[in-house]
């Protein structure tokens, strides 16, 4: 490499002085580069400059302005309220408001009280409030940890307050509304190489339980795969006819109310119509061992990820 190459590398690879790249931002403010760039995308930039290769490049003012949003938000305002307006705006909002209007002391954790607010919006039938919980989390954690730290915990316990009547079907399906909601608006933001593997993401023929594959699309577009979800209840051959049609290199399934002996009869049934090179994998709690051959059962969200990678 001559020396004017290693000069542009070198160029492409450093922001010039007093400018920040996202990640550094993500760092100094608590929010995730996830957060910023879904902002950027809706109410415009956060970054004042681009380097010449395309880097988002925040200046001070950028950094205190973003500081100035984080602390509003931990006040309850709504980032669509609030991701407009100048520095000066955002300080002015801030002198004024009530010190009581915090909806958690610095103590508590961001998920503990994500998840508090969560369940609280639950318990009202509020699906909205409950989506907003669940995005005030996404503000500061990758959707990885949301998923896995904040979804999936909410939902076992969900599932074990309607179970021991503490909780009605109403309930039940108001969290699966906001969660459900939260999940497609991470699938539509997600954004991979088009040369990166894809997996088709659905459930079996009769399996209408759908947000655990919708985690797993998360999952797997959160690990840099192209993750198309078909939605639930996939007949076999229409699952074979979608691998097909997207040239997908495995299938991801979840099964959780099928009775296991149906869900071991549909995974064969998928199997045998998707062709042997193409992955199959298959968790969820009606997916119990031996799965039939050709299938990969999965045990949890690391295992998927750890699976994708090497299938």
């Amino acid at each position: 490499m001559s020396s004017s190459d290693r000069k542009g590398e070198a160029q492409k690879a450093d922001p010039a002085p007093g400018l920040l790249r996202i990640h550094a931002v993500a760092r100094a403010t608590g929010i995730s580069p996830h957060a910023l760039r879904i902002w950027e995308r809706r109410y415009g930039n956060m970054a004042s400059q681009r380097s010449a290769a395309g880097y988002r490049l925040y200046t001070s003012d950028d950094l205190d302005r973003i500081r100035l949003i984080k602390d509003l938000l931990d006040q309850g305002h709504s980032i669509g309220d609030i991701a407009v307006l100048t520095a000066a705006e955002l300080s002015g909002i801030r002198r004024h408001a009530a010190p009581a209007s915090r909806v958690a002391s610095p103590e508590v954790p961001l998920l503990d009280s994500a998840r508090d607010r969560f369940l609280a919006a639950v318990d009202r039938l509020d699906p909205g409030e409950a989506e907003r919980a669940l995005s005030a989390a996404g503000l500061a954690v990758d959707p990885f940890t949301l998923v896995t730290q904040v979804i999936a915990p909410l939902l076992v316990e969900i599932g074990e307050a309607w179970r021991a009547g503490r909780l009605t079907i109403a309930h039940e399906h108001a969290a699966s509304a906001a969660v459900r909601g939260h999940l497609a608006e991470l699938l539509r933001n997600a954004r991979a190489d088009r040369a990166a593997r894809l997996f088709v993401c659905t459930t079996p023929d009769g399996e209408q339980h759908e947000l655990g594959v919708m985690m797993a699309a998360v999952v797997l577009a959160t690990a840099g795969a192209r993750a198309v979800y078909l939605g639930p209840s996939l007949p076999a051959a229409d699952i074979a006819y979608a691998v097909k049609q997207s040239r997908a290199h495995a299938v991801v399934l979840s099964a959780l109310a099928l009775e296991p002996l149906d869900a071991r009869r549909e995974l064969a049934r998928i199997r045998r119509a998707v062709p042997a090179p193409v992955g199959i994998f298959a968790g969820g709690a009606s997916v119990l061992e031996p799965v039939p051959p050709g299938v990969t059962h999965l045990t949890g969200y690391d295992a998927l990820v750890s699976a994708a990678a090497l299938s």
